[in-house]
């Protein structure tokens, strides 16, 4: 699970690619009813979070560890912090912060121990909500190829949540249509969805992109609200 690189690599592109991405903020947003004032983003990205929140704050953490990502959020009344989930030393720092509310949208699935950065996030506190995307996101592509999932399955975070949490969660799925095949292909390159790993050849992609059966993408997200 190491996607910084193509992250950074894309991340202007990602911009008009992650879709997905801006609904799925959106209604995690939706759905906060405490309407934090300090509020810490983890893995904040170009900033989905940010722009869906409708109410007045006085602080807003965005930790990323892409500063090419960060460089695309939006700076007003944002203080941007360059750290790494995986890493101990990324929620020291994040420790020295105040907020009194955690985001994390489309983002811990990267995580190369979700245990131990739940954890860590649990050891702010402090209410939190999350969107995952689980392994049945792209799962038809993954069945043709014959690949695992680079990313958690839903029993996998939800009993590793439920080791450090209170929650309600919901989850949600998508379909994503393309007019082209090719099109659709590029779309998982540049959305931020895929791990970036190239796991398949040139041939092998061409012989994946021949055998798709439909004109769509599948994704799985779970929505997490944490309860103290």
């Amino acid at each position: 699970m190491k996607p910084v690189k193509e992250f950074s690599r894309f991340a202007k592109s990602y911009q008009k690619y992650k879709i997905i991405q801006k609904r799925v903020a959106s209604y995690l947003v939706s759905k906060v009813e405490q309407k934090p004032k300090k509020i810490l983003d983890l893995g904040a990205g170009s900033g989905e979070i940010y722009r869906n929140i409708d109410w007045q704050f006085d602080r807003f953490i965005a930790a990323d560890k892409s500063e090419n990502m960060l460089i695309l959020h939006p700076d007003k009344n944002v203080k941007k912090i360059v750290c790494d989930f995986n890493q101990k030393s990324c929620f020291e720092k994040l420790k020295r912060e105040k907020f009194d509310f955690v985001f994390s949208s489309s983002a811990l699935q990267w995580s190369s121990n979700l245990d131990f950065t739940l954890k860590e996030i649990s050891s702010f506190k402090k209410p939190c909500a999350f969107s995952i995307f689980t392994d049945k996101t792209f799962e038809t592509i993954h069945k043709i190829a014959s690949l695992d999932s680079p990313i958690y399955s839903l029993e996998e975070i939800l009993y590793s949540i439920n080791n450090y949490f209170l929650i309600n969660y919901e989850i949600k799925r998508y379909r994503l249509f393309f007019e082209d095949k090719y099109l659709m292909f590029r779309y998982i390159k540049k959305s931020g969805v895929s791990s970036g790993e190239k796991r398949l050849s040139y041939k092998e992609t061409k012989e994946l992109i021949r055998r798709y059966p439909h004109s769509y993408l599948e994704f799985e997200v779970v929505l997490i609200w944490t309860k103290l």
